[in-house]
């Protein structure tokens, strides 16, 4: 059955090396003895995955209270990676024999691993190095021949195997089983010669296959990317989120003389548990690619100038000030990218709209660019175990989404939640929903309102404009649905029944639905859905169109759109304008701008002549590049802002160097609006600066106020003219979020 969201675990009374505690219920020992700092070895357990007690080096000695106070130990040591604690559980984790029984497993375990610590990746970070050199024996009595087997094997491009130091734990194994789901490996042959490997010896192709070297207790799966690169005292850790998608992946950035040479995952349990997909963990190479902008530079004739930024500045400010005395604000327009910071996003727009006067401002390349008005996610990760049916619609969770894809099929493996998926093409969410509605390309919205025909009618309480919603609605019956989509009926109206019958929903909207012409028109049908089932009012129910970038979601939230200030007050509404007028010193435009392809029509048309693109590369990522490129060619003056030279930037006039995440800190706001620090990982490469510092300069050369010079002071301004933000100050946002 579904997790429940807010349940109260009922707490039992144990006791772990005479220290007495309450746990909850049903809790493995292995985790509550970490409340009494008792460190138990382990090797094939892991917290994220079921236990399955293989390895043995988690023995302990048990007993239980009896009731007239004495303890009955059990007769032979137990696993604690499989013992759930119950009412009068006594331990003890280091006792003479339990010391023993580990030597034991260890003298096992080495008989046959090399001696490859000097050479291993995973020398000073390795689990069976830490526990030999704890518990392990000084010497081995082992004289024979170790066993011999290839070494440095390329599972696939990014993974390499070395079976010789493989000790049969399962954890790689387990982990696609459980987790990942593609089941990729297995092991073969049995005894001493048993092995993981891929089936049939083919390239380990998961989009998860990351996570097998950082679960992996020795060397023996190691990162091809990292090989010989570093040793642990070798490099600086620190803290960050990834950057390539909405997920907001908690994860440790390892730094060696100022450049980036590993990612691992780092454990948040309300975001990504403790993975990571392989584009965040191995696909972040753009700091330090071959065509970093590393300074300033100005567009004479077909070469690239050289310039300092005081220069640059000048330049940028002379050409606003010569268009905005002839054409005035509107000539102006601004596009920010989903990579920057919440308090980069912030800045930008409000150096748009305060000194370059203009609200034709936008972050979207998607069709849809309307006006919305309301957050437009409802909930979070922990709903989708609490929800009794996950409908996925027009996204490809496992490529768009891959956390929200993991925690939707745990969802259905652990907790029985049941998922409906509607998308064009085979996907890998088939691979556990109960139903799958393939429908034709483009034929979304037919799906969707013949799905809300044939559901009028099984609602137990149809809503109050039933009859209205049936009169729109006559004409999509199942067999018109069938006929347009390519649905069968049947396959219709038992989704329907399902979703009819679900105590509560969640609706996961994804990029069909933001790129359809008709996207507008689908929303509004996702919307009545979403009304007509009440799942608009459930907390472990609701309506989320998915954002794809990074940080879409806080340029929403912090007014990078058109027609809305930071905070979803709206820039035509004098009341929610005066108050920011007050706040920033400047009188601030009235009107709605232009959204994103309005602005390139505009440039078309020679209404817009002045273009600021930050970490934007319609180019590459609009849904029709030739309109970006057009609209490109025909302004009159193109700042560019970014990390590297992308295509964009190749149609600029003026180029600014931007720091990547790694070299700066600030916060993103991921799909489920959930704020989380990322830290500075290492110094800025050149002249670059962070996109928050240059608009916070630009705005100190043309205004008198001082703006706020570092990240915690602007984070506090958005905290004041923001109430949503109002929680999301340095001090309080911690290492795993605050969602607004």
């Amino acid at each position: 059955m579904p997790k429940p969201k807010h349940a109260e675990p009922k707490l039992v009374n144990i006791e772990i090396n005479g220290i007495p505690l309450q746990v909850p219920e049903g809790e493995l020992l292995v985790e509550a003895a970490k409340r009494v700092n008792a460190d138990i070895p382990i090797f094939c357990y892991h917290k994220y995955m079921q236990p399955v007690g293989m390895c043995r080096m988690c023995l302990v000695e048990v007993g239980y209270k009896q009731p007239d106070g004495s303890v009955r130990k059990m007769p032979k040591p137990q696993a604690s990676c499989t013992l759930p604690c119950t009412e009068g559980l006594v331990a003890w984790t280091e006792t003479e024999q339990i010391v023993k029984d580990r030597r034991a497993v260890l003298e096992f375990l080495l008989i046959n691993h090399p001696l490859d610590c000097p050479i291993c990746d995973r020398g000073g970070e390795c689990p069976l190095q830490n526990n030999t050199q704890f518990y392990g024996p000084a010497t081995s009595r082992y004289i024979e021949i170790k066993r011999h087997l290839p070494k440095a094997f390329p599972l696939s491009k990014y993974v390499a195997l070395d079976l010789e130091r493989c000790i049969q734990c399962g954890r790689c194994v387990r982990f696609t089983e459980e987790v990942s789901g593609d089941a990729q490996l297995g092991f073969l042959f049995r005894g001493a010669q048993t092995q993981p490997h891929t089936f049939q010896l083919t390239e380990f192709t998961s989009r998860f296959s990351g996570n097998v070297i950082e679960i992996c207790p020795v060397g023996a799966l190691t990162s091809r990317t990292y090989r010989f690169r570093a040793r642990p005292w070798d490099i600086t850790t620190q803290k960050t989120v990834c950057t390539m998608c909405s997920n907001g992946c908690n994860l440790y950035v390892d730094s060696r003389s100022g450049k980036v040479v590993r990612i691992n995952a780092r454990e948040n349990p309300q975001v990504n548990e403790t993975w990571t997909c392989d584009k965040g963990k191995f696909e972040q190479t753009y700091m330090h690619a071959p065509d970093r902008i590393l300074q300033p530079m100005v567009r004479r004739g077909k070469e690239w100038e050289p310039i300092r930024w005081g220069d640059a500045y000048d330049l940028l400010l002379e050409r606003w000030r010569n268009l905005s005395q002839e054409r005035g604000g509107h000539a102006i327009a601004g596009i920010a990218g989903h990579k920057l910071s919440n308090e980069s996003l912030y800045l930008f727009q409000k150096l748009m709209r305060g000194v370059f006067q203009t609200n034709n401002i936008d972050h979207r390349f998607t069709r849809y660019q309307g006006e919305l008005s309301a957050p437009p996610v409802q909930n979070e990760y922990r709903d989708l175990e609490a929800a009794a049916l996950v409908f996925v619609f027009g996204s490809d969770l496992v490529d768009e989404q891959p956390m929200v894809f993991l925690r939707t099929r745990k969802a259905n493996r652990r907790y029985g939640v049941q998922t409906i998926v509607a998308y064009p093409t085979p996907n890998a969410v088939e691979e556990f929903a109960a139903l799958s509605l393939r429908y034709r390309p483009g034929s979304e919205p037919a799906l969707l309102k013949g799905l809300l025909y044939a559901l009028l009618d099984m609602l137990p309480e149809p809503p109050a404009d039933a009859e209205w919603l049936k009169a729109r609605l006559a004409d999509c019956t199942p067999a018109w649905t069938q006929d347009q989509t390519g649905v069968p009926a049947e396959w219709l109206l038992a989704a329907a029944e399902q979703i009819a019958r679900a105590p509560s929903m969640v609706i996961l909207a994804g990029e069909k639905v933001w790129n359809h012409p008709d996207a507008a028109e689908l929303i509004e049908w996702l919307q009545v859905l979403n009304r007509i089932t009440g799942n608009e009012s459930r907390e472990e129910g609701g309506l989320n169109l998915m954002p794809t970038g990074a940080n879409q979601q806080g340029a929403l939230e912090l007014g990078v759109i058109p027609h809305l200030l930071p905070g979803y007050a709206r820039v035509d509404d004098a009341t929610a304008r005066a108050r920011f007028e007050q706040a920033w010193g400047v009188p601030l435009p009235t009107g709605v701008g232009l959204h994103t392809d309005a602005l390139f029509q505009a440039a078309l048309q020679g209404e817009v002549q002045m273009l600021y693109l930050v970490g934007a590369d319609p180019v590459s990522e609009h849904y029709d590049p030739t309109l970006a490129e057009r609209a490109l060619r025909a302004c009159e003056f193109v700042v560019v802002q970014d990390i590297r030279m992308t295509e964009t930037a190749r149609y600029a006039d003026l180029l600014l160097p931007a720091c990547p995440f790694t070299e700066y800190e600030g916060t993103f706001t991921n799909w489920e609006r959930r704020v989380q620090r990322f830290w500075q990982a290492h110094p800025p490469q050149g002249d670059a600066k962070p996109d928050w510092q240059v608009f916070a300069e630009l705005w100190l050369r043309t205004q008198r106020q001082t703006p706020p010079f570092n990240v915690r002071e602007v984070a506090a301004e958005i905290a004041q003219l923001a109430p949503a933000f109002a929680s999301c100050t340095y001090e309080h946002i911690g290492e795993q979020g605050v969602r607004l």
